[in-house]
This record gives C-alpha cells, structure tokens and sequence, in this order.
C-alpha cells in the first residue's frame, strides 16, 4: 500500500457527557459510522484535565463514574471537516466543555480484520 495523507479528529469529552439522553462518545461514534468515515475509536483516559481544570482520574468512586474520553475519527481532510460541521452543534452545547482538534496524518497500512471464524 502506497501511503495516504489523511487527517485524524480528536475530541476530548467527559464520559458523563450526553446529547439527546445518550452518552456524547457513543452518539459520535455512532453518527461517524453512519456518515461513513473509515474508522472510529473512543478512549478511556486514566486521568486528565481540561479548559476548566478539574484534574479527574478514575481512581476515586463517585456515584457516577466520570473520567476524560478521547474519541478519535479517521478518514480524508474533507470528509472529517464536513463530519465536524455536522457534530459542531451537539459540541458547542456541552455544559461541561470539550476540545476538539484535527492533525494530518500518514496512514502505511490499513488492513481489513478477517471476518471468518
């Protein structure tokens, strides 16, 4: 395979985070699937902080588990920005804030998982 400039989307959000009474992470990584990008994961971060610098990690119990989630998005520079658009208003709602950014990326290998077992 011939590497492929393309471009990677992080949003960072909280795991209590939600849009339309579901969590925030699964609503984007359900829409990124049905907009057809390439590929989608979320992340469960140990610790972290953000804009309004509440240090959060998952060791202390709480009645909600909260802890930072990173979902990142694959596919060409068009077809992410278009997709952001489409998220953007979902995003600029959040009370409890987000960041999202973007970084070009070279992909050497993207291989299809083997479907039979």
């Amino acid at each position: 395979m011939e590497p492929k400039k393309i471009k990677l989307l992080k949003i960072f959000v909280s795991s209590t985070d939600v849009v339309d009474h579901a969590l925030l992470y699964e609503s984007i990584l359900r829409k990124a699937k049905a907009y057809g990008l390439a590929g989608g994961t979320a992340v469960k971060g140990a610790m972290g902080y953000g804009i309004s610098s509440e240090l959060r990690n998952s060791r202390f119990c709480e009645l909600v588990e909260k802890f930072p989630v990173v979902v990142e998005c694959i596919d060409t520079a068009d077809k992410i920005d278009g997709f952001i658009e489409s998220i953007l208003p979902w995003l600029e709602h959040q009370p409890k804030g987000c960041l999202v950014s973007t970084q070009d990326v070279t992909v050497y290998l993207a291989k299809k998982g083997d479907t039979k077992k």
